[in-house]
């Protein structure tokens, strides 16, 4: 990490370079369309809320540096998930410690007794970054999140005399009552309250994994089944040893719920997002079991205090709307963007219909330079196990410095793939520059991409959502070229478009 550190200053100089080179119109190392930092430290999502109509963010917050450390609550309210409001500080380090994860919920049964059924509670379940912090703590608010009372320890039952980290509460409509999940580090504890105060021990999760990875931040809600009447539970676990070259990352179990232990249905190992800077996220409480909204934190702990920030560090991913679908005989989450983005729509334009590439690359002028956009791309998919079918086929950005990102999929692996190696500086390879993606292999006729570029990052959604990867980029000019390459072999694009994003 020290040797990360070093080449703070350089990313800072090198932004500078290239935001005087294109006249200041825009900050390359800064999104438009996602949420991030106006100045210094945006970090995990701390606290996810639908609450009266508005969706809540609270986050890890540093409002003195553009570094992890000094943890603030810092708290933003949108209508549309993608015009985010800043709001005063929720929360600050106190004679304990810095602020680290937690929850937030609106108590509108007043199970609390700390407002009214007029004047509904929303309360903060959070830990602390110190060795006296062991616990958890929590804080309630009587106007919406924007002052809060510090009340102190819960009361937990058979407390591990560990510490304790990420407490996430949502609420239980089939037995009237608060769950809470809480990580040791390596396992999950189960919890459950009628009254916000005290907590009953259910049971404990753990992992049969010789990774020996950490597991951190949690997630746990109830999810109907796609085009069934049937339900299932679905457990969150950010671990600190994913599928991206061990970088942290969000696995997710499913399985039954019996009231006190979850039991997970099936062995198969499964990630939101086989990308590196998706982490640390979560679902919205609030909202009913059919419309669950995940959010996570777009960046990674590998070199989240180097990455180039000119004026603050941290942002999250686009939201994506889950669903559980069922595929064979196991269960698989269904991420996409969430539906809103549209909301952002500008001109689109047709790019490509009907063309066979054959180990070669037809490239494009970008019709939107120096926007952010929405690419869609449909690849003929009949073929896919066929000797001429292309080895390696996608997409590649190429800024007008001669920089590039590709967004790819090897075939013979089943690969998906985002490969940055092209933006990256040599200081930061080592952490940035390998291949990352996840295997699918997709049965249809034919496989949509869909590509989410902003002015630092680019998100594929692929095989109707079976396969996220979210990547930190750094082009640091417009995109002028936009190459459909084919490697070994040939490969059919149905049809492609592309859609400016206007903010």
């Amino acid at each position: 990490m020290g040797r990360l550190l070093s080449y703070t200053l350089v990313f800072y100089l090198f932004s500078v370079i290239y935001a005087c080179d294109v006249g200041g119109a825009h900050e390359f190392d800064k999104p438009l369309v996602h949420f991030s930092a106006d100045m210094f430290w945006v970090g995990e999502p701390t606290g996810l809320l639908f609450y009266e109509g508005s969706y809540h963010l609270f986050y890890q917050h540093n409002p003195a540096d553009s570094v992890y450390g000094n943890i603030h609550w810092g708290h933003a309210v949108s209508k549309d998930l993608y015009h985010w409001e800043k709001r005063p500080i929720a929360l600050c380090p106190d004679s304990i410690g810095y602020l680290k994860s937690g929850s937030v919920v609106a108590d509108e049964r007043n199970l609390s007794g700390w407002g009214s059924l007029s004047q509904i509670p929303l309360i903060a379940y959070y830990t602390y970054q110190a060795d006296k912090g062991v616990g958890i703590y929590h804080a309630y608010s009587l106007d919406g999140g924007e002052n809060w009372t510090k009340l102190g320890k819960i009361q937990l039952e058979r407390e591990p005399g560990v510490a304790l980290n990420s407490p996430q509460v949502k609420w239980n409509a089939e037995v009237e009552c608060w769950l809470m999940t809480v990580s040791t580090g390596y396992s999950i504890l189960f919890y459950q309250s009628t009254d916000c105060k005290r907590w009953k021990y259910l049971s404990e999760f753990t992992v049969d994994d010789s990774s020996g990875s950490n597991m951190e931040r949690t997630d746990f809600f109830r999810i109907r089944v796609s085009e069934q009447d049937s339900y299932k539970w679905v457990l969150l676990v950010n671990m600190s040893n994913g599928p991206a070259n061990g970088a942290p990352a969000t696995r997710y179990f499913v399985g039954d719920f019996s009231g006190e232990e979850f039991i997970p249905t099936q062995n198969k190992k499964l990630w939101i997002d086989y990308g590196k800077d998706n982490y640390a996220g979560g679902t919205f409480e609030g909202l009913p079991d059919d419309d669950r909204i995940f959010l996570g934190w777009m960046n990674c702990w590998e070199y989240a205090n180097s990455i180039p920030g000119m004026n603050g560090r941290g942002g999250m991913i686009a939201p994506r709307m889950l669903n559980l679908v069922e595929e064979g005989n196991h269960y698989v989450l269904q991420s996409k963007v969430h539906c809103n983005i549209e909301k952002l729509y500008g001109g689109e334009s047709a790019l490509i219909h009907r063309k066979q590439l054959e180990s070669n690359t037809m490239s494009i002028n970008s019709p939107y330079r120096g926007k952010p956009f929405v690419l869609h791309v449909n690849y003929g998919n009949k073929d896919n196990t066929a000797l001429w079918k292309a080895g390696d086929y996608g997409v590649r950005f190429v800024a007008k410095n001669g920089r590039s990102i590709s967004i790819g999929y090897q075939n013979e692996l089943s690969y998906f793939y985002i490969d940055r190696s092209g933006c990256v500086e040599p200081a930061l390879s080592d952490w940035m520059g390998q291949l990352m993606g996840g295997s699918y292999r997709s049965s249809m006729d034919a496989i949509d991409w869909y590509i989410l570029y902003d002015y630092n990052s680019v998100e594929l959604v692929a095989a109707n959502g079976r396969i996220n990867i979210s990547s930190l980029c750094y082009l640091m000019d417009d995109i002028e070229v936009i190459e459909f390459f084919a490697d070994s072999g040939s490969v059919t694009i149905n049809d492609s478009s592309i859609v400016q994003l206007i903010k």
